[in-house]
């Protein structure tokens, strides 16, 4: 316990780098009233400035790069590497005592186990807050069995950012809290853009991220009509250099269809929000169910007018014609046509935005930031 004798929250995720889940914890830890926080991080990365930035306090307990390393079968792979995880798991749970951790909160799937398995052994709660769909196309089944294990079998709480994160758990191990991702929302929607109408997408260059179905999508609108100076702005980058390869096939598509000159690649950008804020619309065009979508509520908050998969968390956040527009996972051409529809009709971007505004009031930081110290006070008494 603290001077303030306020739970000491370690939070643990086992990468630096400025993902979904890594800025959720800077976040939640820049702006938790109920309880002292120690983010802890298996390497060194981006994270490190952005949290000093915050003020947050944070260390970095190395872990072994076999642990470390960005592969898809995140947890799985845990399991074939048994010495290094049985390692890192013990130098872990040497430094959650040594810190006085009196709970321990797991961000990413690798931390679910090596984490969760960390604070067992030091005798500390475990609380599983899940960012991911358990069972996602693309994980192999290894990964998801021993997911799903550590997730059943180690944690005290559980924390789902969605329902569809939720059932994804199964039912088996502690009933999930369904708490949002926090965000930001600032007095006023941001000023509208200059220049010629943009459409912004964010996100990694990753496949099931869709950014191949929004250039087609919007090829598909200038064929129907679009303003020929209309905008197509990709921000992000591919991560884990895993990506790369699907990166370069974006930009092949892009010179493929013309569109080189109306298609911006931005990369990836620290300020998301003054990105968002610089187009009219966003597009969220995700291959399979977001676990919840960050990036939707974010233009929300923004005051920009966004067009979304409905599927996952985004489909619990936006009610179709009400605070945004929903469109069949994978359809180019209906993405298309709600792009046109938005882009030929003000009032209803306006209409949208106000809106959209007013759902992202629910999931305003103070407010998320309260449900989620609920949970971790409760677990580390």
């Amino acid at each position: 316990m603290t001077t303030r004798n306020l739970p000491l929250v370690a939070m643990l995720t086992h990468s630096a780098a400025l993902s979904g889940a890594e800025l959720l914890v800077a976040r939640v830890a820049a702006a938790r009233v109920e309880t002292e926080v120690i983010v802890v991080l298996g390497e060194h990365g981006p994270l490190e400035s952005l949290l000093s930035g915050l003020g947050v306090e944070h260390e970095v307990v190395a872990l072994d790069p076999s642990v470390t390393e960005h592969a898809a079968d995140a947890a799985g792979g845990l399991l074939a590497k048994g010495v290094s995880t049985l390692r890192s798991t013990r130098a872990l749970a040497r430094r959650l005592r040594d810190v006085g951790a009196d709970v321990v909160v797991t961000h990413s799937a690798k931390a679910h186990v090596y984490g969760g398995l960390a604070g067992r052994l030091a005798r500390i709660p475990v609380v599983a807050y899940v960012h991911d769909v358990v069972g996602a196309a693309g994980a192999s089944r290894a990964n998801t069995l021993v997911l799903r294990a550590a997730l059943t079998t180690l944690p005290a709480a559980r924390i789902a950012n969605s329902r569809t994160t939720a059932r994804s758990l199964g039912r088996s191990g502690p009933a999930p809290a369904v708490i949002g991702c926090p965000v930001d929302l600032p007095d006023q929607a941001a000023p509208s853009a200059p220049g010629p109408f943009t459409i912004g997408m964010v996100g990694r260059l990753t496949r099931w991220k869709g950014q191949d179905i929004a250039v087609r999508a919007f090829a598909a609108a200038r064929a129907l009509g679009l303003d020929p100076d209309a905008r197509l702005r990709l921000i992000g980058a591919a991560h884990f250099g895993t990506d790369d390869h699907h990166a370069a096939e974006l930009h092949t598509l892009v010179t493929e269809l013309d569109l080189t000159a109306v298609v911006e690649f931005r990369g990836h950008r620290q300020d998301v929000d003054a990105e968002i804020s610089a187009c009219d619309l966003l597009v969220h065009a995700s291959r399979r169910p977001e676990p919840f979508g960050q990036v939707v509520t974010e233009a929300m908050a923004l005051g920009r007018p966004v067009i979304a998969a409905d599927a996952g968390g985004p489909a619990e956040v936006l009610t179709h014609g009400e605070d945004g527009l929903l469109v069949r996972p994978g359809d180019v051409d209906a993405l298309a046509h709600a792009i046109l529809r938005l882009a030929g009709d003000e009032q209803e971007r306006n209409r949208l935005a106000r809106n959209g505004r007013h759902s992202a009031a629910r999931y305003a930081t103070p407010h998320i930031v309260a449900q989620i110290e609920r949970v971790l006070v409760s677990a580390a008494r």
